[in-house]
């Protein structure tokens, strides 16, 4: 079977909101699964000295929050510019590995209905009552992912996923990685597809 697609992501990102709900579909349309890898895009701008879309100069920061909109629409998605934004996602990821390891056959579901929730809002995504209730909701141990904020193997494992991902190049979400060949960004899609299509071109 043909590797996994890498799928870079952190729950904060509008564009990767925007291409976790289709890359499931787009991987499976060439026989390929998602390996979902949260992360912390905070780790990697301090790593590279970047920082929010929203934070850049102003007229950079005003074309994006245009584009947040216009990209969901093109998607046909709901898009609500969340308050405050950014948020930290700590919590949020660490409960995606939880999941990853407790049921991995949740974790696109999980992403999605998250992201979802946040960028379609107000969704306090991180905040540990709040995870519960949406882990429930896929007829898991709330209480227990809950714990998985505060779980000391949880913190070590989003660690070292940052760490995997600055020493990968990742700069930015969604990050796609397809066969060693990294894609930068929602926008990126109809080019992962023709790679996967065709090998490479």
């Amino acid at each position: 079977m043909s590797a996994a697609i890498e799928y870079w992501f952190d729950f904060v990102s509008p564009y990767a909101y925007l291409a976790s709900q289709s890359i499931e579909t787009l991987a499976a349309k060439y026989g390929r699964t998602v390996d979902w890898k949260p992360m912390l895009l905070g780790a990697v701008f301090k790593n590279t000295g970047s920082m929010p879309l929203t934070m850049r100069p102003p007229v950079m920061a005003e074309y994006f929050k245009h584009d947040f909109q216009r990209s969901a629409r093109f998607a046909n998605l709901p898009f609500v510019m969340p308050d405050p934004f950014p948020i930290n996602t700590q919590n949020t990821a660490r409960v995606c590995l939880w999941i990853k390891q407790a049921a991995p056959h949740l974790v696109a579901t999980f992403v999605r209905q998250v992201t979802l929730a946040y960028f379609s809002g107000p969704a306090a995504i991180n905040e540990p009552q709040w995870l519960a209730a949406q882990v429930q909701t896929l007829g898991l141990d709330g209480a227990a992912a809950a714990a998985a904020c505060e779980d000391a193997a949880r913190k070590d494992e989003l660690k070292a996923a940052c760490e995997q991902a600055m020493a990968q190049g990742v700069f930015g979400a969604p990050w796609i990685v397809v066969d060693g060949e990294a894609f930068w960004g929602n926008d990126r899609l109809p080019q992962v597809e023709l790679w996967l299509a065709n090998g490479g071109f």
